[in-house]
């Protein structure tokens, strides 16, 4: 065997280990990242050596933010074992490494391959969610053999309703945007009845994992469906979405402080989850101001907010966890130049996707938009069952030759 089909083997191995695990097992899903690091290297020394090495932009920020990112843990005092920190960068170096062997994957796999992945994965996420909202409501999850992880929402096959509900969510937008604007090339994928399952089932599985932001993410990306294939109920969605969510804000706001309106998705707006969120962010602005340059270091911010809001007299000083929002986040954590670099790659993501004017365009905008919004809410940046999800779609979107059709064209 020589190396090329032992890379690319191995790739379509990795890419199988996220068809299994991704929406199943967090352990599990790092097997993606044993079987795809040495075609990624393969993959990055002969793309340098044949002098046929292409970056881009947002590769750049990305490299920027890990950077940033390890300068903050090393200058950062309270970490002991500053490599097992860094470690947990590993999300986005696969990201960007990844994108050499894809590159020859997309050269040499076959649609037939790409009909059985696809398939796979819906069945199984099918199953999940179903499990998970059946989990809701017996209170016993029959897939994992115990009682639910969350009695009060949905959280598929994961163990915290959250990270599923901010996950499900990329999920769902992707299916509704292929479906409204490619249903009658659907068939060239996957059946077109497991694609109508798999996306009610996501669907929900999104609202019953009452995820508030998610949600809110969900709403407004849906008009982006129709940016690129039909202007003008794109504007009518957009207005429509952002008269829905301004309602229901002012709803929401007049609610006394310990209503939720009979439903968690119309908490009021000053009830105590709301409340101690703001904590978190008046306790990353102190964090900010004491550590602008290097942060209290990645992923470390969280086991330093009981220090910062006892000594700034900021209320939940109890609640010590990340700061709930990816910019805040890495503000708070790796300082100012990390955060601009991660402020960057979002948005360079955004505009090389949409500098391509091809079909990823048009099924991977409302996915960014919602990656970007969502981040306002849940800090998905750090969750690694959405990191590998994440950051697959990145390597494949960078890898995916330009021009070249997901679907056949008319």
């Amino acid at each position: 065997m020589t190396m090329d089909n032992a890379s690319y083997k191995l790739t379509l191995g990795s890419i199988w280990a996220l068809v299994l695990f991704s929406f199943v097992s967090l352990s599990a899903s790092a097997l993606s990242h044993i079987l795809i690091f040495v075609p990624a290297c393969y993959g990055l020394y002969f793309s340098i050596k044949n002098k046929k090495f292409q970056y881009s932009k947002s590769m750049i920020a990305l490299l920027c933010l890990v950077f940033f990112s390890v300068i903050s843990v090393i200058a950062a005092p309270d970490i002991s074992n500053k490599f097992k920190q860094a470690f947990k960068l590993k999300y986005f170096v696969f990201g960007i490494l990844a994108v050499f062997p894809y590159r020859k994957l997309f050269e040499k796999i076959e649609k037939r391959h790409v009909k059985i992945m696809i398939t796979t994965f819906f069945i199984l996420l099918s199953i999940g969610n179903i499990a998970g909202i059946h989990a809701l409501f017996d209170g016993y999850h029959f897939l994992r053999m115990k009682a639910a992880s969350d009695q009060h929402r949905a959280a598929g096959m994961y163990g915290m309703a959250i990270t599923y509900g901010y996950g499900i969510e990329f999920i769902a937008i992707i299916l509704c945007t292929i479906g409204m604007n490619y249903w009658n090339k659907i068939g060239e994928l996957v059946d077109k009845k497991l694609f109508v399952v798999t996306m009610i089932t996501c669907l929900l599985g999104l609202y019953f994992s009452y995820s508030r932001g998610a949600i809110i993410a969900f709403i407004l990306s849906t008009p982006f469906i129709f940016f690129k294939t039909r202007k003008l109920l794109f504007k009518a969605s957009m207005a429509l979405g952002v008269v829905s969510l301004l309602s229901v804000a002012v709803y929401v706001w007049n609610l006394d402080g310990d209503s939720q309106g009979g439903n968690r998705l119309f908490l009021s707006a000053k009830t105590e989850s709301n409340m101690i969120r703001v904590s978190q962010y008046q306790t990353v602005w102190k964090a900010f101001q004491e550590r602008p340059f290097t942060g209290f270091g990645y992923r470390n911010f969280e086991h330093n907010v009981n220090y910062l809001k006892t000594k700034y007299n900021i209320p939940y000083p109890e609640f010590m966890s990340h700061a709930h929002n990816n910019y805040l986040e890495f503000l708070a954590g790796t300082g100012i130049f990390g955060f601009l670099s991660f402020c960057a790659f979002v948005l360079l993501w955004i505009f090389e996707v949409l500098k391509r004017d091809d079909q990823i365009t048009v099924i991977f905008i409302p996915f960014l938009i919602s990656f970007s919004i969502s981040g306002l809410f849940q800090n998905t940046i750090t969750d690694g069952e959405n990191m590998f999800v994440i950051m697959f779609f990145y390597a494949m979107i960078q890898a995916f030759p330009k021009g070249q059709p997901v679907f056949s064209k008319d």
